[in-house]
């Protein structure tokens, strides 16, 4: 189960502070909206300690983020709404019209058609991105800010070190993949264990 947002905004300003980082610009409430397609009052909320944002329902959460999705997309390609609702239209086989209402977010999409719609604009957390409450999304972009800053949840390599007291482990700049970090552990773990057997 990963960590609830509290604490990983906790691990994201301690990482701020150690690092000398622009607070501001880490935690760009504007640039947070677009990635998530929360409003800006809804991050404004889950970053202030203790406040929550608006209590809302499913449906006006899908629609809402299905049209600041479709928004956020069409300002930074600069592509017209009519030609995004024709190719939507025909990614989701219904009506350019209907489309049209679903991504001002008029209409409530059905579950095919949000799967549809997660595929269209390539999202990665699939129906979830529409329908997740906001401390999860939030919480879930706030993660992947911490590994980009270059804080390792806790894999194979953490577990190693903290099993053996390591200190330290010094990659030279590299970032390893899990099943990458699981290897070096492995591989780590026998050679102590050659060495404790020559010792004997």
């Amino acid at each position: 189960m990963s960590e609830p947002l509290s604490e990983t905004l906790a691990r994201l300003e301690e990482r701020i502070a150690e690092a000398r980082l622009d607070r501001a610009e880490i935690l760009d409430v504007r640039a947070l909206s677009a990635r998530t397609s929360l409003t800006e009052g809804e991050i404004q909320a889950l970053l202030t300690e203790g406040a929550r944002p608006p209590a809302d329902d499913i449906e006006g959460r899908i629609r809402r983020r299905v049209r600041t999705l479709h928004e956020t997309r069409l300002a930074a390609n600069g592509r017209k709404r009519a030609d995004v609702c024709k190719e939507v239209a025909g990614a989701l086989s219904i009506s350019p019209e209907w489309a049209r209402q679903l991504l001002l977010g008029k209409k409530m999409p059905n579950v095919p058609d949000l799967t549809a719609l997660a595929a269209y604009f390539g999202v990665e957390q699939g129906t979830g991105f529409f329908t997740d409450p906001a401390p999860i999304v939030l919480n879930r972009e706030l993660r992947r800010l911490l590994e980009e800053l270059g804080v390792a949840e806790e894999g194979p390599l953490v577990r190693f070190a903290t099993r053996h007291g390591v200190v330290t482990l010094a990659l030279r700049g590299r970032r390893l993949t899990p099943r990458g970090q699981e290897a070096l552990a492995v591989m780590l773990e026998g050679l102590l264990s050659v060495g404790e057997e020559a010792e004997r």
